[in-house]
């Protein structure tokens, strides 16, 4: 849906001196545009006076060259291969090593040799070969006036704040690589370990007494050298230019390289945390797109000569890539609407099996939709405020983007097969990440007419590139740039026979009919505690019988794979669910994922939640895995999808609902009563526990409200959607579907077709809420604890004063029909309170018993 153009074949830099120069001297005759390119190209190029040498001096001369580089670079390699053999698997944070490396496109000498590989592998080991994640960190861009710019008046929700005043045109980053600060990150050893041990966050935190630290509950300030404290564990908050990756790993095909980020920024939003929302504001610039024009490395250093310089042959100056900041106009063809640039290197081995480095190739990161756009069309005037209170903005929780893999020698086709992995998961090729660090778009726009449409009806700011960043904004060599690196390329997502073994399937994308026609992923931990939750008494640890319930059911209604991301590495170090998911052969993948949540919050705190690990791992779920499934959706394993009326399958609901034109799926969700028959007493008789030999589903299927539902208990929806269609979802929300990217020039060449300028909404067909009657519902089967129902018959009882306190026990109506007056309660004077589902009771949960008995659980 993005605007795209092909990607220019001239030279780099050719038909931007000009330009240039006309911005500095307008007096100069314009000329058509060809004279004016023919022009440019002849004012940049390099003029030298040759020098004359004889044979015999040539000669001698190449030969003490040849000579000398090879004694250097076997003296390198030896030096390279023996100095990892003795490093353990701890941060190390030193000063930044200057190397330069050749920038020219090198991949022409890649030959991959997996005997030689191998061989290297099993002579040197592992470490010797592996190249370990590192970040350097740069110094702040300084681009704003100092004593401008406020969060406002933080206890009005109307005061969005006011934005600093920018320096213009923005300055240029004149650091040198010695004042870039080196963290290498060594839990990473191998692709096993990705993306579970990626320097997400600190890790499992215990407490004296044994607990899981749970942040951010207590709304505490962080100390004033909070960034320097997690630099040893994840770079971002040092660095918030670089991206927080929960997740990296190659598309299907091998033809790019996927990142599943979050947004840094909505961790920390409450009225103490100013100077972490001002400090963190680049996390949402890393979402704005911004425009670059490829020069050449004699142009960079005319244009910008105070930038630091490598020191390079005249060859190497000649075919290093540079970039500069452009309007969309002066802009490259890959270079329109980019944030990253990707410079991909592998590890080949010589003769005598040493490991060297060579480079691969360069690209720039593309997004999978505009945000921007999204945020224009949804009547959001900026993407961030100056206050931070923006998680209402849901679609800027997460930011994926890709890193397209160059094209050349089969790379992409060798990226696809996993044969650039050795034996024991050591990867040999890796890709260095390198954001362009521009000021923040607060109230701007940076879209064209082909996108919304005309000037004149767009109602918003538009974005000056040539004020803003000026002529001759060329970016610093990725040398001087702080930026990740060794990003390792790892296997692809695997497909499931169905019998417990996996494939890769890199045509996925070619193929008519998807592998799996409806997908689950789900977001669990074997104990963990709930929104806003500190006490040690507040685990809930009943998960391992949950999961194994829940996946036999959503098996049992037509689920084909289910995605288990496995979060108990953030709670405990006892446990987790991999045991649960061995059980299911060829039907749960199992993913590792210990991340932690950022802000147990609950929403309505002043520092809101934002449950990070969650919102990553449904996204990284859907650009995984959405490629092999017609229907996907993300619900918690306490809530059960139930087929209603004559449907036993839910791939028989999607199938017909497809047919009708929906896309998007919507369960209303309320949450379920304990069932006093399914439990047994506790503390001595005055609550109630869950009795072990009763499912979860029959315990709590009794509903406090009538089907179908009320509106309003869309509020917690879950939804089953189409991934092809719904390019980001958010929890609740298909909050980017298809129909909103539809440009304005697009929705003209759809025969008129009517395209809302603001306040796009999904309306039905498309998205609408199922029939609980006759078609499906969902059953939220949320745990209540003993303490929860201490002295339950007082509180259920119509007498009862303080209504508000709630009685969670069910106190079921009788054939499910509510009445009122004397008929309103039970001879003992409980309220009734809820309905039993009878198409569960009768028809799902004796199969579901008999589906747990045949596997033995």
């Amino acid at each position: 849906m993005l605007q795209s153009r092909s990607v220019s074949s001239r030279r780099p830099g050719a038909g931007t001196a000009y330009r240039l120069q006309a911005a500095v001297d307008p007096a100069r005759p314009a000329g058509n545009s060809h004279d004016r390119r023919k022009q440019g190209a002849t004012r940049w190029r390099h003029h030298t006076k040759g020098t004359t040498f004889t044979l015999t001096q040539r000669v001698i001369g190449s030969t003490m060259l040849i000579v000398v580089l090879y004694l250097f670079f076997s003296m390198y390699s030896f030096l390279v291969i023996h100095r990892g053999i003795d490093e353990g698997g701890e941060t190390i944070i030193a000063k930044t090593e200057i190397t330069t490396r050749r920038q020219s496109s090198s991949s022409t000498s890649f030959q991959f040799d997996r005997a030689k590989a191998e061989a290297a592998l099993k002579q040197y080991g592992s470490k010797a070969i592996f190249k370990p994640i590192t970040a350097f960190i740069e110094p702040p861009l300084n681009d704003t006036i100092p004593g401008t710019g406020s969060r406002g008046d933080l206890a009005n929700e109307r005061d969005k704040g006011t934005p600093p005043n920018f320096i213009m045109p923005l300055p240029l980053r004149k650091q040198t690589p010695h004042q870039l600060q080196k963290v290498v990150y060594k839990k990473v050893q191998s692709c096993h370990d990705m993306p579970g041990r990626f320097p997400v966050d600190r890790g499992l935190e215990i407490d004296p007494n044994g607990n899981p630290v749970v942040w951010n509950v207590a709304d505490e300030a962080t100390p004033e050298n909070f960034a320097q404290q997690e630099l040893p564990h994840c770079p971002v908050e040092s660095d918030p230019w670089l991206s927080w990756i929960h997740d990296v790993f190659p598309s299907q095909d091998g033809s790019r390289i996927e990142f599943v980020a979050q947004n840094k920024r909505r961790c920390r939003t409450g009225t103490k945390y100013t100077k972490d929302v001002n400090r963190l504001t680049p996390q949402v610039a890393l979402m704005q797109p911004i425009s670059v024009e490829r020069i050449t490395e004699k142009m960079a250093r005319t244009l910008a000569p105070d930038l630091w310089q490598p020191s390079l042959s005249d060859e190497e100056t000649q075919a290093a890539s540079r970039y500069r900041l452009a309007s969309h106009n002066e802009s490259s063809g890959d270079g329109m609407f980019t944030r990253f640039v990707c410079q991909f290197h592998a590890t080949t081995f010589d003769d005598y099996n040493k490991p060297q480095t060579i480079y691969l190739g360069e690209t720039l990161s593309q997004y999978p939709f505009n945000y921007e756009l999204v945020s224009y069309r949804k009547n959001v005037d900026a993407m961030l405020t100056a206050k931070g209170k923006d998680t209402i903005f849901f679609w800027t929780s997460n930011i994926r983007f890709h890193c397209p893999v160059p094209d050349e020698h089969k790379l992409r086709e060798r990226v696809a097969s996993g044969e650039l992995i050795l034996s024991d998961g050591t990867p040999t090729v890796y890709v260095n990440l390198v954001p362009i660090r521009t000021s923040v778009r607060y109230d701007e726009h940076w879209l064209t007419e082909e996108q919304i449409g005309p000037r004149r009806i767009w109602g918003v700011k538009g974005f000056n590139a040539t004020e803003r960043w000026g002529p001759r904004n060329v970016l610093p060599h990725v040398q001087a740039s702080g930026r990740w690196e060794n990003i390792p390329i790892c296997l692809p997502p695997q497909l499931s026979d169905g019998k417990g073994e996996t494939e890769l399937v890199p045509d996925v994308f070619k193929q008519h009919k998807k592998p799996h026609y409806l997908s689950a992923c789900v977001w669990a931990s074997a104990q963990f505690k709930t929104r806003g939750a500190s006490r040690a008494s507040d685990v809930t640890s009943d998960t391992f019988a949950r999961m194994n319930e829940w996946i036999e059911f959503h098996l049992l209604v037509g689920f084909d794979q289910i995605y288990l991301y496995d979060n108990s590495g953030a709670q405990t170090n006892e446990t987790s669910l991999r045991e649960v998911a061995d059980r299911f052969p060829g039907k749960v993948t199992y993913i590792d994922w210990p991340s932690i949540i950022c802000n147990n919050n609950v929403p309505a705190h002043d520092n809101t939640g934002e449950r990070s690990s969650q919102y990553a791992a449904e996204n990284s779920c859907r650009t995984r895995y959405g490629p092999f499934t017609e229907w996907i959706s993300s619900f918690d394993s306490d809530e059960y999808l139930v087929p209603m009326g004559n449907y036993t399958s839910l791939k028989d609901v999607l199938s017909d609902a497809a047919n009708g034109g929906t896309n998007v799926l919507t369960f209303r969700s309320t949450r379920g009563k304990l069932r006093p028959e399914s439990c047994h007493p506790a503390d001595h008789g005055k609550s109630l526990k869950k009795r072990d030999d009763v499912t979860f589903l029959q315990a709590y299927n009794c509903d406090p409200e009538e089907f179908p539902k009320p509106n309003w208990a869309e509020r917690a929806r879950k939804q089953i959607y189409r991934p092809s269609y719904v390019h980001y979802h958010f929890v609740h929300y298909s909050t980017v579907p298809d129909s909103i990217l539809v440009t304005y020039a697009e929705s003209k060449r759809r025969n008129g077709t009517e395209w809302r300028i603001r306040r796009h909404e999904e309306h039905s067909p498309s998205e609408r809420v199922t029939d609980e009657l006759h078609e499906a519902l969902m059953v939220h089967t949320k745990t209540i604890k003993p303490d929860q129902t201490n002295r339950w018959r007082g509180h259920c009882h119509k007498d009862f004063d303080k209504k508000w306190l709630g009685c969670l026990v069910a106190v079921p109506w009788p054939n499910s029909t509510k009445k009122k007056g004397d008929d309103a309660y039970d001879q003992d004077g409980l309220s009734y309170n809820c309905f039993v589902n009878q198409r569960i009771e009768d028809y799902w949960l004796p199969k579901l018993t008999e589906a747990l008995a045949s596997r033995n659980m």
